[in-house]
């Protein structure tokens, strides 16, 4: 939240405020309709100081709502995968999906890249990366259903698999898309420097907070 305000330059008392109560969402052991009535509350509350400042804030306004959603929200799905009875195994396959996506997207893009795509919003993605990604995405899947979790290998299973993988590597992509798309905005290359090489800690997250909600739900529906 820090990054991705900075990125938008948003007041800081915003940004304090805003970590403040996503503490509260994150570790507050309420429903979900009570941590979406604590963000009603922060923007209420936003609205308030801002109107007695007597100037248009709206879009920072828009902007602390957005980060709720994109950035809280998705790291309290992350929170709740470890309520399955099978949580402990179940919190490592967003990062498997995203760090194999990546790993083949990467290879995959280096090797046999030459069709680029997106090149407006991300000069290097390329199709041959895509469908790397793709590749990734299956193989993570695959791993995790037939070593992690142990089941059965059969053809059932395998093509549920597959499509669960093609299906989270693309939303992989996507977020990591989206977040290059929010930085290209604001004329920036990384949402921050934390990480020499790889810019900020959100730099490394953008396709983590995508897939995880998805993962959340597919398990709700029994299929991981």
């Amino acid at each position: 939240m820090y990054e991705f305000f900075n990125l938008f330059k948003i007041e800081r008392y915003m940004l304090y405020l805003s970590i403040a109560l996503s503490c509260i969402v994150v570790f507050s052991d309420v429903n979900i309709g009570n941590k979406m009535f604590v963000l009603f509350m922060l923007l209420f509350l936003l609205a308030l100081i801002e109107s007695f400042k007597n100037r248009i804030a709206s879009q920072s306004i828009i902007y602390v709502a957005f980060s709720f959603i994109y950035i809280v929200f998705p790291i309290l799905f992350l929170v709740l995968l470890g309520e399955f009875r099978n949580g402990k195994k179940l919190i490592w396959l967003p990062y498997l999906v995203c760090w194999l996506s990546d790993t083949f997207a990467y290879f995959a893009g280096l090797a046999l890249g030459k069709r680029r795509i997106w090149s407006n919003i991300s000069p290097k993605k390329s199709l041959e990366g895509f469908f790397g990604a793709m590749v990734g995405g299956v193989l993570a899947v695959w791993f995790y259903q037939f070593g992690f979790s142990g089941k059965n290998f059969d053809l059932s299973t395998m093509v549920i698999s597959t499509a669960e993988g093609m299906m989270l590597s693309v939303v992989a992509h996507t977020g990591d898309l989206f977040a290059s798309m929010l930085k290209r905005q604001q004329q920036k290359k990384d949402f921050g420097s934390i990480l020499p090489g790889h810019g900020g800690v959100l730099d490394r997250f953008d396709s983590l907070i995508m897939v995880t909600p998805i993962i959340y739900f597919l398990a709700k529906f029994g299929l991981f």
